[in-house]
């Protein structure tokens, strides 16, 4: 009976570590795969959120066969992207540059997002190309966290989003005040 009782305490424990008895209502990201990715194959899974060499070679993959102009295209480390929504999951968003070689060198190419279920597994969700944009960012988000933390006259503003991953904003939670963290893109 103590051994019973044991174990139940330890898994209750693990529960509510991992979030699994946290409430989280967020339904589990199911990718929507364009037809190369899906003949590609491992895309509609989950991946360790943690595993940053294979988020970048996923976020390269899935880059470079969503659109040639991202080929060749070097990843940032992800950034962490809350959502407004309790009902919308969070999302990891990396960063995709231009290349050394290229003339356009050090400007931002791309975005791949990934989206987060309640275990805080990352699943892709998809690719954004701004090659095309006539005045491109340099950075993601464009506007730096201490400038945020300036404007809203705190020290640790949260990244959030309201519509896309692509376009947070800047926001002091304790009132609920925000700014654009940089160029809105297309949801």
């Amino acid at each position: 009976m103590a051994v019973f009782i044991a174990v139940l305490t330890v898994t209750a424990l693990h529960l509510a570590g991992s979030g699994g008895g946290s409430g989280c209502s967020v339904a589990e990201p199911v990718p929507t795969l364009t037809a190369q990715l899906a003949a590609l194959g491992g895309f509609d899974q989950p991946y360790d959120p943690d595993n940053t060499p294979r988020l970048d070679a996923l976020a390269i993959q899935a880059a470079g066969v969503t659109s040639h102009n991202l080929i060749g295209a070097k990843p940032a480390p992800p950034v962490a992207v809350t959502s407004a929504d309790p009902n919308r999951p969070n999302a990891l968003v990396i960063p995709l540059f231009e290349s050394a070689s290229s003339s356009n060198a050090g400007r931002l190419a791309g975005l791949v997002v990934f989206l987060r279920d309640c275990a805080g597994r990352a699943y892709f969700s998809r690719v954004w190309d701004f090659t095309s944009t006539a005045h491109p960012a340099t950075s993601f988000p464009v506007v730096p966290e201490q400038a945020a933390a300036r404007s809203l006259n705190t020290e640790s503003p949260e990244l959030e989003y309201t519509t896309s991953p692509a376009a947070p904003l800047w926001c002091r939670p304790a009132t609920g005040r925000c700014i654009p963290a940089g160029p809105s893109y297309p949801a």
